[in-house]
């Protein structure tokens, strides 16, 4: 009996406390369920490995993740334009809010459109205007493969596809046909434009690993519109490049005493085959999300072009330890990228005139 009132005892001596505790812990974890559950679609666009990490280790990264990234205002299109992409060299006395019509192009054509549009974009800059976005006539609808791409880079919230009736102001509209943003070309990319656009851009991290290895990041365009088998020329250049054109090029930036990867991304619609460089072990991505390409090129050592829109947008805003590789084209470069030496084009010229002498007549 004295065994069984000491256990007694005991039990309540230390009843109050457990209970008391118990309360706290399961009032806590409602707490964090309840935050985790309100931040679940902040915590599921972290990246890659974040999930493993202590919360604390979160918050830190976090915090330093701000302070490496400059402030924006708030993103509200087009507000965001008028708040970030205003020129404050030109005086305008009253908001003109400028629209273009979306390039009427085929499937395939993701890169020439947002180019467009980044034409369109740097125009309304210059002249002090707010871009307002692209549209006309359907033009601007079922456009998830651009928008895609956009958020890829970040500019989703300067680029958008909108027309006039999509913005409720009574500042003025100006619709711009698209002879008169076109044609400076890429020379309206200015140096300042430039440099504005990449401080809106959130370049992903390196990973660790990546710092003794040399990334070449390598875009072939193929398929119907780029086969050597075409008679004419595209505003005077040869659209197809040869694998030998690539190969002399991957050559060239081949760096010693790193780890040299190479990724390919290319269509399987080719003339030529890609054996020859999965023989040498490179990586290749062929028919994969167009958003992988960009993804890549941000993160690259090395970014060899092809001849396209698509090889031209993530060249323009690509990181600026990343070096771009530039063979000329009906697209004017930029100071800073690599032009390919006129020894390495007359070697792809004279493989383009053997490629051209096995097309069917």
């Amino acid at each position: 009996m004295a065994a069984i009132k000491k256990s007694a005892f005991k039990t309540k001596s230390r009843g109050g406390i457990p209970f008391f505790v118990v309360i706290i812990v399961v009032v806590c974890l409602g707490l964090l369920q309840g935050f985790l559950v309100l931040n679940q679609d902040y915590f599921s666009d972290l990246p890659e490995g974040y999930h493993d990490l202590p919360l604390l280790s979160i918050k830190l990264d976090n915090e330093m993740e701000k302070t490496r990234i400059p402030d924006l205002p708030k993103l509200s299109f087009p507000k965001s334009n008028e708040d970030f992409f205003r020129n404050p060299s030109v005086d305008i006395k009253k908001k003109v809010y400028m629209f273009h019509h979306t390039t009427n192009l085929p499937d395939g054509s993701e890169g020439a459109i947002i180019l467009d549009m980044l034409l369109g974009h740097a125009y309304a800059y210059h002249h002090g205007w707010i871009y307002g976005g692209s549209c006309g006539e359907g033009n601007d609808v079922a456009r998830e493969p651009e928008n895609a791409l956009l958020r890829t880079i970040g500019l989703q919230d300067f680029l958008q596809f909108a027309c006039p009736r999509d913005i409720e102001t009574k500042d003025r509209k100006k619709v711009v046909p698209s002879k008169s943003y076109v044609e400076d070309g890429t020379r309206s990319f200015t140096p300042e434009y430039v440099d504005l656009l990449k401080s809106v851009i959130r370049y992903p991290d390196r990973p660790e690993n990546q710092k003794r290895t040399n990334t070449i990041v390598v875009h072939m365009s193929r398929g119907k519109k780029f086969t050597p088998c075409k008679k004419k020329h595209h505003r005077g250049f040869e659209p197809y490049l040869p694998n030998k054109h690539y190969q002399l090029l991957i050559n060239k930036y081949m760096k010693d005493g790193y780890d040299n990867k190479v990724i390919i991304y290319s269509q399987s619609s080719s003339y030529e085959k890609f054996d020859e460089f999965r023989e040498k072990g490179y990586e290749l991505h062929i028919d994969e999300a167009i958003t992988d390409v960009w993804r890549a090129v941000m993160v690259s050592d090395v970014f060899i072009m092809s001849r396209s829109a698509f090889s031209f947008v993530p060249a323009l805003i690509a990181n600026a330890d990343t070096k771009v590789v530039y063979t000329p084209f009906w697209h004017q470069g930029f100071r800073g990228w690599e032009i390919v030496r006129k020894d390495i084009l007359g070697q792809s010229d004279a493989e383009l005139k053997r490629l051209k002498s096995t097309c069917k007549k």
